[in-house]
Parts: C-alpha cells; structure tokens; sequence
C-alpha cells in the first residue's frame, strides 16, 4: 500500500514548520483494485425516480461524492443503441483517406479527427464530431461553434442516426439539469436560459483502436499516444455516455484510479467544470481517462452538454457564502480549451485560473 504525504511537519529549533507537497499527478497513480476497494460509481434507476426532486437526491449525492454516476432505464430503446453502434463502426471502418477528407479544422469544430491532444498530448483514438443541425446560409462567423457537420456520402442512414441521438441526448441532459437546480436548492428552471433556445453541445464517436491510428505515417510524423485519453476534467455542464463492454474509462478518487465497469444498454454521466463551478465547488467535476486499447478495438459515444456561446457562468451562491470563482465567458473558456485540441499551445486553461 502506498501513502500519499501531502505536507511534512518538522521542529527546527522549538519552532513548528510545515512543508506543503505538490499535489499528486494523477498521470503517475496506481489503478484500484475494483474487488479489494469495494468502490463503484452510484447507479441511479431513471424508471424509480421519476419526480425531479427524488431524482435531484440521487444525483445531488453522486454530483457530490464522485462527479460520476451511471443511469439504466433511461428511455432510450434497445434497438436505437443497436443503430448507434451500427452506424458508428460502420463510419470507423471507412478507409482511412474517405474519413481525411472529413476532418475538421479550426475554422469548422466538426468532423473526423485523429491527432487530437489532450493536454498537450496526443490521444491514441479517431473521433468524429457532429455538432447542432445548424441552415449554413446563416451562420454567424463570430460564433466558432457554428460549422456544419460534413456527413459522409456513402452512409445515408448515418445522419439521421446522429441526429435522433443528439435530439434524445438534448432531452435528457435538460431533465439531468433540471435535478441538478433542485439539487441546489433553486428552481428546476433556473438554467434553462443558459440552454435554451441555442447551445453549443456536440456528439461525438470515439474509437479507440489496438493499432495507432497514425500507424500509416512516418514516425517523424507522429507523436508517442500512451493513452487513450489522457486525464482531463469535461469543459462543460453534462456528459452523457454511451460505452460498449469492452471498458476502459477510469475515474480518479481518493489519489488511484477507478475503472468504470460497464452494465449493458446503462449511461454513464458526469458533469463538466461548468457545473463545478455553477455549484461553487460543492460538485467537483471529476477527472477520468481512457487507457490505450491493447488487445480488442473499443468504441463509446458521448454527448457533451454545453451552455450557449454568450453564457457568463458564476457561483449560484446565496449570500452568506463566498464566491469561489470569477466569472467564466463560456464562449471563450471553450474556445481557448478547444485551441489545445489541435496543437501545442503550453498549459491548457482550467477553471482554477479563475479562483479569487
């Protein structure tokens, strides 16, 4: 067993002196043992909580304690997964040329991608980005997350899948919010303008392959991807989670890292820094990753709820208690995160460089 020392208290001369330790790098933590630890994520049963303020309860709790939860009989149909899997392996057994041609750039966020860094280094995994069904004959050129999803020709099926998927995500995260506001002792609408009538969340595809996806380019081109995801906390409000049996995903609590077990047709939900910080830090937004894949290919597909491009995000405090943050320009927090997926732009922005 290991002991994390996060200060050293020394007498020197009759006088008390304490040593602060840096904080632990989650990147260098052991991996917790899921029987030993006796731990897992809550799973809340959407079907028995009907009421906001039972489900606010359940979600309060887990917002609280893990920053993570998982949730079964959701609504969503068993043959609307099917397609969703379907689709997606469909989409990453293309040719690799066919999804290049559908990349993304920093101009338009959505697309196919598969040399996206997570701070500031390289995931080992494709992705494909599908953002609101937005008319391009109106697009606002001030508004960086107003693109259109270049959708593949020879996959018909595979934008009418996407964008049932999103409508349903959309949905659901409103009702996950909605708890979220009661859980904090406000009105279940209180967000809503924050969302409503525009937003700027996207869907995304990961696939995670045993092979790099960069295997076919020269090795001067590419940079080492020791995971699938490197440890990083979700910039938004919500993360919803579609993930197949193959695992992967880990949580870090209590300083080790926590493998997320998956459970069949369940979805996994966390909530982003948005949340962290709309909470005043009574919900942290938790951080997770995804170990490179080594002996069998793993997909999940998980929708990120964000608030509008114009939302000024602050403590939704009452007055006894101090505000813990500055306020956060949503448009240009995101921004200034997204700037880092594509290249090395040094330390990647956090809600901390807001602390008063």
């Amino acid at each position: 067993m290991r002991i994390h020392v996060r200060s050293i208290i020394l007498k020197y001369y009759g006088v008390i002196v304490v040593i602060k330790m840096k904080p632990l790098n989650p990147e260098f933590s052991e991996v917790c043992d899921l029987i030993q630890s006796g731990k897992s994520i809550p799973v809340i049963d959407f079907r028995k909580t009907e009421t906001t303020e039972l489900l606010a309860k359940e979600i309060g709790n887990a917002c609280r304690e893990w920053g993570f939860f998982q949730i079964v009989n959701h609504g969503i149909s068993e043959k609307n997964i099917k397609e969703l899997w379907s689709s997606t392996q469909n989409f990453f057994s293309l040719p690799k040329g066919q999804k290049r041609s559908l990349n993304r750039t920093s101009e338009n966020p959505w697309g196919y991608f598969d040399h996206e860094l997570t701070k500031t280094k390289r995931d080992k995994k494709e992705i494909f980005d599908i953002g609101p069904a937005n008319d391009p004959s109106v697009l606002d050129p001030l508004d960086p997350f107003l693109g259109v999803t270049p959708w593949p020709e020879s996959h018909p099926i595979f934008q009418r899948t996407m964008q049932d998927h999103f409508e349903t995500c959309e949905i659901l995260s409103l009702k996950i919010m909605a708890a979220i506001c009661v859980s904090l002792g406000l009105d279940k609408n209180h967000l809503d303008g924050c969302f409503r009538p525009n937003h700027t969340s996207f869907l995304r595809l990961n696939y995670y392959p045993v092979e790099d996806p960069l295997s076919d380019l020269e090795n001067e081109e590419r940079e080492d991807a020791g995971l699938g995801v490197h440890h990083h906390t979700d910039s938004g409000a919500v993360t919803i989670l579609c993930q197949d049996d193959i695992g992967g995903l880990q949580v870090f609590k209590d300083d080790s890292w926590l493998p997320i077990e998956p459970i069949k047709d369940a979805l996994v939900i966390n909530i982003g820094d948005m949340v962290q910080v709309w909470s005043n830090g009574q919900y942290k937004a938790a951080i997770h990753r995804v170990v490179a894949m080594e002996q069998a290919d793993r997909y999940s597909i998980p929708f990120f709820f964000n608030p509008s491009y114009e939302t000024v995000v602050s403590p939704l405090t009452n007055n006894d208690v101090k505000n813990l943050y500055n306020d956060i320009h949503w448009g240009d927090f995101r921004r200034r995160r997204a700037d880092g997926d594509y290249a090395n732009i040094g330390k990647e922005v956090q809600i901390s460089d807001y602390l008063i």
